[in-house]
């Protein structure tokens, strides 16, 4: 017995001893998890603190633009009217576009006042409030800004602070409905602009544009769709000398030094109890403005204290659940926080990284972007972000599948990784985009990746690919990461638009054409349901009888605002967005519709169609076509379809195999802008088309050098050998029929023999043809 004793004794004290290593490094583990979870929470707080100020930042910038808008309209005509102002407000669409915009007023320097003015006194010049226009609920606020007959020169020294400096001013204000507001100085000068001198400024002067904000609804829109937190909108304090307000001047001025004393603009969300996570993000946007974002501390199951808690209670069951295996679990738990930490190391690495290239992703970019521009700041280095995306990459995807594209990918950030320096940072945001971001030397580098991306991939295809990028380079200091990279892709599109396969810079204008650029899409997407777009028709003539045998349908769009829209803006911009497919169909179906009117008027005349790159890979093409014809009753002999020459090489096999199936349904198939693209004449004698459309920059060439000649006869020449009708465009003079006609070209269209011609001018057209035959 003493000896079993004796065994059992030191093991159940070494029992004791390891349990009681346990439960210490039980408490170790909840402390290590409290830590991370407090980590993991400050991190997602900060993605949000950082997600809120951005959203603030752009809708106080949102009103600093429609400021500077009407500020340049008053520029360009000081004369407006009240009316005109109103309307301008009105076209704008504030109410609905702009959120918190409360109105807008227009103090004008007037030289000799037609109306008394207080305070009376002769002055070389007097501040007069003229025009104004007030959102909905705010004219008696506006009102009281604005009152008539004060001269506000002698009530306030803001205005001519601001004439003086050229630079925008803000101050703060009430409401009548209790809201904290705020109001925008801007200076107007004569002609826009700012002058560059004082003395220019104060002779140029004509006035101010006074925009008053109800902060707000502007916060409540900045932070919708965000949950838990509350944010604060404030104006720095700055010392100013006071200028008070004459008596009876109105109930909403008060003293500037009260004003700034009162910093406080607005308030959203409520100020969470236990509020111990606070970001503080400064924005420069008409003065000093703080960004103040808060969140409760987590309770409940998103506590660290209560993660710890139910770690360290999990353990300690698990210890006396096996109390007799104490030193084997201690082995295992060793390996279990090792697993633990590894899984989330990768968790936080697949957060933070692309899957397939392994590159930061979009949350990681955002968060480096930030640092660089705080370094930026701090050393006075020059931080650019540079976006890019592949040139032709969809061709890649569609002709050779999606595990090539991929490989392409990777190979593709391989490249650049190669040519950038260990300072540098290179990320994937989804598809064929790429971020890089530098401190100095972006353009240099920006030549590099260029040079290193023209290079063919070998990627086992058989056949070497060949592409290219497109670069948006965004230099300078930022208020947030976010504005960086969206200058970025602003330059991306102006790259893209100057022919591709170089680099731009972003340039201030760019952001407004961007703007106007969206403006002008969002116009577009309503433009079929509001009866905007119509077509006009080009008559397309046998050279040799001069008679009409087809006409060309050409689409126009006519803007309720901007008037007639030039096709050259929106037809590429339709085929960028993808509205292409739909205002595609409804061209179809009107030309057939007015088609299958001329058949039954006794007019039979062909139509003809465009059909775009994008109409082209949209699956549901030939149901269009068939829908189109079936639901006039136009008989497909009397529709040709116009497709290019660039889209039909894109996949000649596959192009060839839907022009098969389209002609099933009796429909003629041309190549439009014949001669433009690198066409094979194996692959043009497999395509089953009718005829060869000539592209115009030939035809007018020939009438300016002789040295284009041989090149239109060889295109006339191989329509004949292949058997195909050829059809010259752009004929403007008889000199260039008559060489067309020498040629044998079959027919042609231009200015020539008609413009675009509406309906009713071009039934006149065809009664005289059909008058001159009877």
């Amino acid at each position: 017995m003493r000896r079993q004793g004796s065994i059992v004794g030191p093991r159940t004290w070494m029992s004791w001893l390891l349990l009681a290593v346990f439960v210490a490094l039980a408490c170790v583990s909840a402390m290590l998890w409290r830590a991370q979870a407090q980590r993991q929470n400050d991190q997602a707080f900060a993605a949000q603190a950082a997600s809120v100020g951005a959203s603030v930042t752009t809708a106080v910038r949102r009103m600093d633009d429609l400021t500077l808008s009407a500020r340049t309209m008053l520029a360009n005509d000081p004369g407006l009217t009240n009316e005109e102002f109103a309307s301008w407000y009105a076209s704008m669409g504030v109410t609905k576009r702009f959120r918190g915009v409360a109105g807008f007023g227009y103090t004008k320097i007037v030289r000799h006042p037609a109306s008394p003015v207080y305070p009376p006194g002769k002055r070389p010049y007097y501040c007069l409030p003229m025009i104004g226009v007030s959102g909905p609920g705010m004219a008696e606020t506006l009102n009281d800004a604005a009152v008539p007959g004060y001269d506000l020169c002698q009530i306030s020294k803001l205005l001519v602070e601001t004439r003086d400096t050229g630079q925008f001013s803000a101050y703060v204000t009430s409401a009548g409905h209790g809201h904290e507001m705020f109001e925008v100085v801007a200076p107007v000068y004569r002609g826009g602009g700012v002058p560059t001198t004082i003395p220019e400024r104060r002779a140029r002067a004509t006035g101010w544009i006074i925009g008053l904000f109800d902060s707000e609804p502007i916060l409540k829109s900045a932070v919708a769709g965000q949950t838990g937190v509350s944010v604060t909108l404030e104006r720095e304090h700055s010392s100013a000398p006071e200028t008070r307000v004459p008596t009876g001047a109105g109930a909403a001025y008060r003293t500037l030094s009260e004003t700034l004393g009162s910093p406080s603009i607005a308030r959203f969300g409520g100020d969470p109890i236990g509020a111990s996570l606070t970001r503080r993000i400064t924005v420069q946007a008409d003065g000093r403005w703080t960004v103040t974002v808060s969140r409760a501390a987590p309770n409940g199951i998103s506590s660290p204290g209560v993660q710890a808690a139910l770690v360290f209670g999990v353990w300690l069951v698990m210890g006396l659940l096996a109390f007799g295996l104490v030193q084997v679990l201690a082995r295992g738990r060793a390996r279990a926080l090792r697993m633990v930490e590894e899984k989330t190391g990768q968790l936080r690495h697949q957060a933070l990284h692309d899957a397939l290239t392994g590159l930061p992703n979009r949350a990681l970019i955002m968060d480096r972007a930030e640092q660089m521009l705080a370094h930026a700041r701090r050393n006075g280095t020059e931080a650019s972000a540079m976006f890019m995306d592949l040139d032709g990459f969809k061709g890649v995807n569609d002709t050779f599948g999606h595990p090539v594209g991929d490989e392409l990918l990777r190979t593709v950030a391989a490249r650049i990784g190669q040519v950038l320096r260990e300072t540098d940072t290179i990320g994937r945001l989804g598809g064929d985009e790429f971020v890089v971001l530098v401190e100095g030397g972006a353009a240099q580098i920006a030549e590099r990746i260029l040079e290193v991306l023209r290079e063919p991939f070998d990627l086992g295809t058989g056949s070497e690919i060949s592409l290219t990028t497109s670069i948006g380079i965004a230099t300078g200091d930022r208020e947030a990461a976010k504005d960086l990279l969206r200058d970025a892709d602003i330059a991306l599109y102006e790259a893209k638009g100057a022919g591709r396969n170089r680099y731009a810079e972003f340039r201030h204008e760019m952001h407004i054409a961007a703007h106007d650029r969206l403006a002008l899409e969002n116009d577009l997407r309503g433009a079929i349901t509001r009866d905007e777009l119509f077509l006009v028709y080009q008559p397309i003539l046998d050279l040799d009888t001069g008679q009409v045998t087809a006409v060309e349908a050409l689409l126009r769009w006519q803007h309720s605002t901007r008037g007639l829209v030039p096709p050259t803006e929106f037809i590429a911009l339709a085929e960028e967005s993808g509205l292409i497919v739909d205002i595609g169909a409804w061209v179809l179906s009107t030309a057939c519709r007015q088609a299958a009117a001329w058949v039954a008027n006794g007019t039979p005349t062909r139509m003809s169609v465009n059909v775009s790159a994008r109409q082209l890979d949209d699956p549901s093409l030939l149901e269009t076509v068939s829908r189109a014809l079936r639901d006039t009753g136009l008989d497909g002999d009397h529709l040709i379809l116009e497709i290019t020459e660039t889209a039909l090489m894109r996949d000649p096999a596959a192009a060839a195999d839907l022009l098969r199936r389209l002609r099933t349904h009796g429909v003629h198939v041309a190549i439009d802008d014949f001669g433009t693209g690198y066409s094979s004449l194996a692959y043009l004698q497999q395509l089953p088309v009718d005829s060869l459309k000539i592209d115009r920059t030939f035809i007018a060439a020939s009438a300016r050098s002789r040295e284009s000649d041989p090149l239109i006869q060889t295109l006339v020449q191989l329509g004949r050998s292949l058997g195909l009708r050829t059809v010259a465009e752009g004929i403007e003079d008889e000199a260039q029929l008559a060489y067309l006609r020498e040629l044998g070209c079959d027919a042609g269209q231009g200015y020539l023999f008609a413009p675009p011609l509406e309906v009713a001018a071009l039934e006149r057209v065809l009664a005289d043809q059909a008058a001159v035959i009877a």
